[in-house]
């Protein structure tokens, strides 16, 4: 019988346990700017959200969740470059999530062990 389970690499590790953190505290972000800048609110409260689940999907080596986490990282980026020309940096749009975000996405690309764990083929 072949041995399926695959390791989790450390990095997807910390990676999982930043996105959790950056993700609830999008969540709280995301409450309050929503009172005071609307969509902006909206967009990080959703961000917060979608990051608590794909910290779970990667936790867990879901198959989708190596290019969600992409594209949300990508959305993470723009979102934050957003809040800074509108003049709203927060604690989910602020350096620490843009910087966070851009090493993450170097670290999903340059590891071949990363893809490997998610099967990715690239």
């Amino acid at each position: 019988m072949l041995n399926t389970q695959r390791s989790r690499p450390i990095g997807i590790t910390i990676i999982a346990i930043i996105m959790l953190i950056l993700g609830i505290l999008g969540i709280i972000d995301g409450i309050v700017t929503m009172g005071a800048y609307g969509t902006l609110g909206i967009i990080t409260l959703i961000l917060g959200i979608l990051e608590v689940l794909l910290a779970w999907g990667l936790w867990t080596l879901q198959s989708w969740a190596y290019w969600a986490v992409v594209i949300l990282e990508i959305l993470t980026i723009l979102n934050g470059i957003f809040a800074f020309t509108r003049g709203t940096p927060g604690i989910g749009t602020g350096v620490v999530a843009i910087v966070v975000a851009v090493i993450i996405l170097i670290y999903m690309f340059a590891d071949p062990n990363v893809r490997a764990a998610f099967r990715t083929g690239i």
